[in-house]
Formats: structure tokens, C-alpha cells, sequence
């Protein structure tokens, strides 16, 4: 029997590892695998060939039982062990030649529940969705298919901000894609998934997190970040803030002064 696995494991050494264990010590064989980082959690897409007797809740609670939370498992063929970016490379082939929709690839590639899906497989999604359009739009033709289907809240559009203890978290439907992180008297530092990074996100971290910051009677923050950031300058200067930014011991500061700053004061997102 072949199945194929998602499951949400935490962002540390040997998490993979554990449950690579767990399934050879119970007679199942790992025989392709995926991973998609989010943050502090990474998402992880195995095909498990396991023995006849295996029904795919005895899998899933193997998988629980060694760490996976948010477990989906479901039965599937040698087609799943296809090479991931040849699968894509392939579907980006029929979407030029016209010879599929776009909803029938997306769901052979990722699976019919978009809400299941990490923020790196909604980027590729969308990805395949603006290459649809484009040939649409240079042939003249009517969209090979639909807008790329998402859960409610998904899309740089709908990203939900929420105020938290240790600063601003963003949201993308029921994952975390953004956090700016408040830390001792004046630290700030912020962290944006790379699938959703280059959509405004961390200029609107900032933004809030100054103006947090600011409520809670801090007069400058000191933004941090290291020296290999190569979006760190432009986020700072694109958020339209005064700052002084200077590269100290392998990592760039940028002191914020917050005078003035009253709730309310975020812009819409540019493009840094």
C-alpha cells in the first residue's frame, strides 16, 4: 500500500528524524519526501509504502505519536513519487500549450483542499496562476482557467495583522507568514516567510510595530537584522521612516525614532 502523508512538525533538529524512525521501526518505508518551511513549523509531504494490513488511520496516529500534528493521510499510486519539479515543469508546459486547467493541475499537484496547503504551495499556485495569465493575455485568448483557488484570508491582499505580547504577527489564512518581534528595552526584529516576501508584508510589520512600540511608551526602536539581508535597507527606506542605519560586527541596525507615532499610522503595503 502507498500513501501519501502531510503532516506539521516543529522547526527543530531531529523532529524529521524521530519520525523517520518511528515508521522503520514499524516495518513502513519512506520512499519520497517534501518539505516546506514555514515559521517555527515545517510542513512535510512524505509517500509511505507501507505492508498490506495498513490502513491509513494506523498511519496517521504513527505519525501523530512521533510528533506531526494537523496529520492528513490518504492512499495513492507511483504517480506521487514523481519528481516534484519535473511535476511542475510539466504542468507549466500545459498551461502554455493550453491542454489543461488550471484548478484539474493545481489539484493533481497539491491536492484538492486548498485550505491544507502551506504558504510555499499557495506562492507556487500562484505562480502557476500568473503564468496562465500571461499567456492569455499575450495570444489573445480567453484564461486557460480561473482565478488560483485559496482559503478564505490567503493572498497579499488579505494578510491579517494581530497585535500580540512580544509585538505583530501577520497572518495568511490559518498560517503565521510575518512576525516583528519586540525584545528588551528597544530591540525590534522582523522575520517574514520567503514564499510571501517582496508583497509589503515586512514594511507593514514595521509600521505597526513602531506604532506598538510607541503605545507602550518606547521613544526609538533598534531594528536588527543581519549584514546578508539584502531587503533590509530597502524595507526601512521604503517605509518612508527616519533611521539611522549602520553595520556593526556582522549585522545592520537601524535606530527608529518613534515620536509622534499614534495607532492608525500604517500605510499599504509597497512592494519591499
Amino acid at each position: 500500500m502507498l500513501f501519501r502523508v502531510r503532516a506539521s512538525l516543529r522547526d527543530r533538529p531531529g523532529a524529521l528524524a524521530e519520525l523517520a524512525t518511528r515508521c522503520g521501526d514499524a516495518g513502513l518505508n519512506i520512499l519520497g519526501l517534501q518539505i516546506f518551511p514555514d515559521l517555527g513549523t515545517v510542513t512535510d509531504e512524505l509517500v509511505i509504502s507501507a505492508p498490506e494490513a495498513w490502513t491509513a488511520r494506523a498511519v496517521a496516529e504513527l505519525v501523530g505519536g512521533a510528533g506531526g500534528d494537523e496529520v492528513s493521510v490518504e492512499p495513492c499510486t507511483t504517480h506521487d513519487l514523481i519528481d516534484q519539479p519535473t511535476r511542475w515543469l510539466t504542468a507549466a508546459a500545459d498551461v502554455v500549450a493550453g491542454t489543461a486547467r488550471l484548478p484539474e493541475l493545481l489539484e493533481r499537484l497539491l491536492g484538492p483542499h486548498p485550505e491544507k496547503w502551506s504558504p510555499t504551495e499557495h506562492s507556487r499556485a500562484a505562480a502557476l496562476g500568473a503564468l496562465a495569465k500571461r499567456v492569455r493575455e499575450s495570444v489573445g485568448r480567453e484564461p486557460v482557467a480561473p482565478a488560483v483557488p485559496a482559503p478564505t484570508g490567503s493572498g497579499a491582499g488579505a494578510v491579517q495583522y494581530a497585535e500580540v505580547d512580544t509585538g505583530v504577527e501577520a497572518w495568511i489564512g490559518r498560517y503565521v507568514v510575518g512576525r516583528a518581534r519586540l525584545v528588551g528595552d528597544e530591540e525590534l526584529t522582523i522575520e517574514v516567510d520567503p514564499s510571501w516576501r517582496r508583497l509589503g508584508i515586512g514594511t507593514s510589520l514595521l509600521h505597526r510595530a513602531c506604532t506598538v512600540a510607541a503605545a507602550r511608551g518606547r521613544e526609538h526602536v533598534v531594528l536588527v537584522a543581519p549584514a546578508s539581508d539584502e531587503g533590509f535597507v530597502g524595507m526601512v527606506c521604503g517605509a518612508g521612516m527616519r533611521a539611522r542605519i549602520r553595520m556593526r560586527d556582522g549585522a545592520l541596525t537601524a535606530r527608529i525614532g518613534l515620536a509622534g507615532r499614534t495607532r492608525g499610522q500604517v500605510p499599504e503595503p509597497s512592494s519591499h
